[in-house]
C-alpha cells in the first residue's frame, strides 16, 4: 500500500512521462496488441497485396498520430480530442479496424471529462458519437452491433471522466474545508492566547502599580521625616511594609495560578466595589486626601463587572497619588441600569498634563469596553484630570 501511494504521488508529480508511456502503450495495443484488427490485406494478386501494404502504412501513421497526441492530453485536452477524432475518422476511411480507431478517442474523451465543464463534455461526446456513427456506418455499409458497442464505450469513457472530476472536486472541497477549519482553530487559539496574555498583563499591572506607588510615596516620606519626625517616618515605613506584604501576596496568587493552571487553587475572592472603602482608606493613609461620594442605592454587579469597576477606581486613585497634588474626588453613581464612576484630581503642570500615560489608562479602557461599557479619561480645562467609566449592571450595555 505504501509503495502504491508513492507511485501515485510520483505520477502526479511527473504527468508528462506518464502520458508518454500511456501513448506508447496505446499505440502498441492498437497496432500489434489486442485492439489491432485485420485490414483486408489477405487478397490475392500483386496489385491487391501492394494496395494493402499502402493502406497498412497510412493506418499505422494515423494511429501513431492519434496515440502520440495523448502525450498532451492534460495540458491541451480539447485540441487532443480534435486531433484524435480526425485521425480516428481517417483510419476508418482507410479501412482500418473500428476498435483500434476508437480506442484513442476513449482516452481523449475521458480526459475532457476530467478537466472540462459538464456542458463541454456532453457536447464533445455527442459530436464524437455522431462522427463515429456516420463513419462506421459508411465503412461497414450498415449500422451494426459492433458500431453500437463502440459508441457505447465512447459514452462510458466520457461518463467515467465526469465521475472522476466530480470525485476530485469533492475531495478538494473537503480538503479546503479541513484546511479552513484548521486555520480557524489556529486563529481562535491565537486569539485566546492573546486575550489571556492581555488579561494577565492588566491584572499584574493593576495589582503591582497601586501598591508600588504607595511604597514609593511612603518611602520618600519616611526618608524626608526620618530625622525631624521619626514617629511619622515610622508610620510611613509601616505602610511600606503593609503594601509590600499585600503586593507579594497578590502576586504569589496570580503567579501560582499561572504555574499550576488548576482552578481549585485556593484564592481570595476577587475584589469589587464593596472593597472601595478600604481602598480609599489605604490611599488616605498613603497621603492622598480622597473625597468620596456615593449616589443611589448600592447593588451588586456581576463578578467581572465588579472587578473591572474596582480596578478603575484603584488605578485612577493610584495615578492621582503619583501624578496629582495630593487630593482626589471619587463619585460612585448607582443608576438603575449602570454604575457610573468618576475620579477627578488636580494634576501638576496644568490642564495639558496627562498622568498615567503608560499601560494604566489603556488597561482601564480595555477592561471597560470589553464589557460594552463607556470610558473617558483626560485633562479638563479646570486643571483637573478626570476618569469616567460607565459599567452596565448586567455586565453589558
Amino acid at each position: 500500500m505504501r509503495g502504491f501511494a508513492s507511485l501515485w504521488r510520483w505520477q502526479a508529480a511527473h504527468p508528462r512521462p506518464v502520458d508518454a508511456a500511456l501513448a506508447a502503450a496505446v499505440f502498441v495495443a492498437v497496432v500489434w496488441g489486442p485492439f489491432a484488427g485485420g485490414d483486408g490485406g489477405h487478397g490475392h494478386g500483386p496489385e491487391i497485396h501492394q494496395q494493402a501494404l499502402v493502406m497498412d502504412a497510412l493506418t499505422v501513421v494515423l494511429l501513431a498520430v492519434a496515440a502520440g497526441a495523448l502525450v498532451l492530453r492534460r495540458s491541451h485536452p480539447l485540441i487532443v480530442w480534435g486531433v484524435v477524432l480526425v485521425a480516428g475518422i481517417a483510419v476508418l476511411a482507410h479501412g482500418g479496424d473500428p476498435t483500434g480507431a476508437v480506442v484513442p478517442s476513449l482516452l481523449a474523451l475521458y480526459t475532457v471529462g476530467t478537466r472540462a465543464p459538464l456542458t463541454t463534455t456532453v457536447s464533445l461526446t455527442a459530436v464524437t458519437v455522431a462522427a463515429y456513427a456516420t463513419a462506421l456506418t459508411v465503412a461497414e455499409g450498415q449500422f451494426s452491433d459492433r458500431t453500437l458497442s463502440s459508441l457505447a464505450f465512447v459514452g462510458v469513457a466520457a461518463a467515467v471522466g465526469v465521475a472522476v472530476r466530480s470525485q476530485r472536486s469533492a475531495v478538494e472541497a473537503a480538503d479546503a474545508r479541513a484546511r479552513q477549519a484548521e486555520a480557524t482553530r489556529e486563529e481562535e487559539a491565537e486569539r485566546r492566547v492573546t486575550d489571556e496574555r492581555l488579561r494577565i498583563a492588566r491584572e499584574l499591572h493593576d495589582v503591582v502599580a497601586h501598591h508600588i506607588s504607595v511604597v514609593n510615596v511612603q518611602a520618600g516620606v519616611a526618608r524626608h521625616l526620618l530625622d525631624s519626625q521619626p514617629e511619622q517616618a515610622r508610620d510611613a515605613l509601616t505602610l511600606v511594609r503593609e503594601a509590600s506584604r499585600t503586593v507579594l501576596s497578590e502576586m504569589s496568587t496570580v503567579l501560582g495560578l499561572l504555574r499550576t493552571g488548576e482552578e481549585e487553587t485556593p484564592t481570595a475572592p476577587a475584589p469589587g466595589l464593596n472593597g472601595a472603602g478600604a481602598l480609599v482608606e489605604s490611599m488616605r493613609r498613603a497621603g492622598l486626601e480622597v473625597t468620596e461620594r456615593i449616589e443611589g442605592e448600592p447593588y451588586e454587579l456581576l463578578e467581572i463587572a465588579d472587578l473591572t469597576a474596582f480596578r478603575v477606581v484603584q488605578e485612577s486613585l493610584t495615578n492621582a497619588l503619583k501624578h496629582g497634588t495630593g487630593t482626589a474626588e471619587l463619585v460612585l453613581d448607582y443608576s438603575p441600569t449602570a454604575v457610573v464612576l468618576e475620579i477627578r484630581n488636580p494634576v501638576r503642570g496644568g490642564p495639558s498634563s496627562s498622568p498615567g500615560g503608560g499601560h494604566g489608562l489603556v488597561g482601564m479602557r480595555e477592561r471597560v469596553t470589553s464589557l460594552g461599557g463607556r470610558f473617558m479619561a483626560g485633562p479638563q480645562a479646570d486643571g483637573w484630570f478626570t476618569v469616567q467609566a460607565e459599567i452596565s449592571r448586567e455586565g453589558r450595555t
